[in-house]
Parts: structure tokens; C-alpha cells; sequence
């Protein structure tokens, strides 16, 4: 078992965060990619995280799987796009960027509070490491 628990636990917790914000990016960056409906194009699902407690003693979590939906598209019309099937829809990732965006202040959140853990960790071990005898 490490000495410093407390900063381990929000190291884990901050590799789960940084992945949980690489993943909401993917979904924002991608939501605009259209293919034409019933091409046989792959079309871009949404991604989420899926978090569970690290094995052992000492806590902390760690990613379990990186999940994807098996959603539907969502259909439009636009017959000016370069991918428009002849009746001049496309078809989108079901990806919601306004759930994507709250998600990303909940993980930026979840961020800062595990950053903050281990600076406030660090301080108090120095400080206990000064105390001269």
C-alpha cells in the first residue's frame, strides 16, 4: 500500500476524467459527419465511458470499457449535401450536443475536484515533512 493514498486515488480518478473528456470531444467533433442513408456507410455512434472501482485495497476507479450506442441516425433533408441520397436526405450521428456539452462540465468538474485533492494532498504531506523534531 502506498503512503500517499489520497493522491493515488485522485490520479485514477483524474485518468478516468481525462478519458471521460477525450471521449465527449470525439462525440462533438464527429456529430456532423452525414452519410447517405442506406449506403452501407459506417456512421459515427456516440461514445461513453463506462467507470468502475480498481481491483485492490487502495481504492480509486479506473475505465471499464469505452461503450457505444446501437442507435438509429438521425434522418434530414438536405439535398445541397455533397452525401444527399436522391431523395435528398442524409442521415447524422444520434449524438445530442447539448448532453454532451453537460457532460463536459460534470467531467471538467470531476477534474478540477481530483486535481485539487492531490495539490491539497501534496501541501499537507510537505508540511508534515517539515515539522522538524
Amino acid at each position: 500500500m502506498s503512503m500517499f493514498p489520497s493522491i493515488d486515488i485522485a490520479g485514477t480518478g483524474l485518468d478516468v476524467d481525462q478519458t471521460w473528456i477525450d471521449t465527449i470531444g470525439g462525440n462533438v467533433a464527429n456529430a456532423d459527419d452525414a452519410i447517405t442513408p442506406g449506403s452501407g456507410a459506417t456512421l459515427y455512434q456516440e461514445q461513453s465511458v463506462v467507470a468502475e472501482a480498481a481491483p485492490g485495497a487502495t481504492g480509486g476507479v479506473q475505465v471499464q470499457q469505452i461503450q457505444t450506442s446501437n442507435g438509429p441516425g438521425v434522418l434530414s433533408s438536405d439535398p445541397t449535401s455533397p452525401v444527399a441520397n436522391a431523395a435528398g436526405m442524409v442521415e447524422y450521428p444520434n449524438v445530442d450536443i447539448a448532453s454532451q456539452l453537460t457532460s463536459l462540465v460534470q467531467a471538467q468538474t470531476d477534474y478540477e475536484a481530483n486535481a485539487n485533492v492531490m495539490s491539497n494532498s501534496d501541501d499537507a504531506y510537505k508540511a508534515i515533512l517539515a515539522i522538524k523534531a
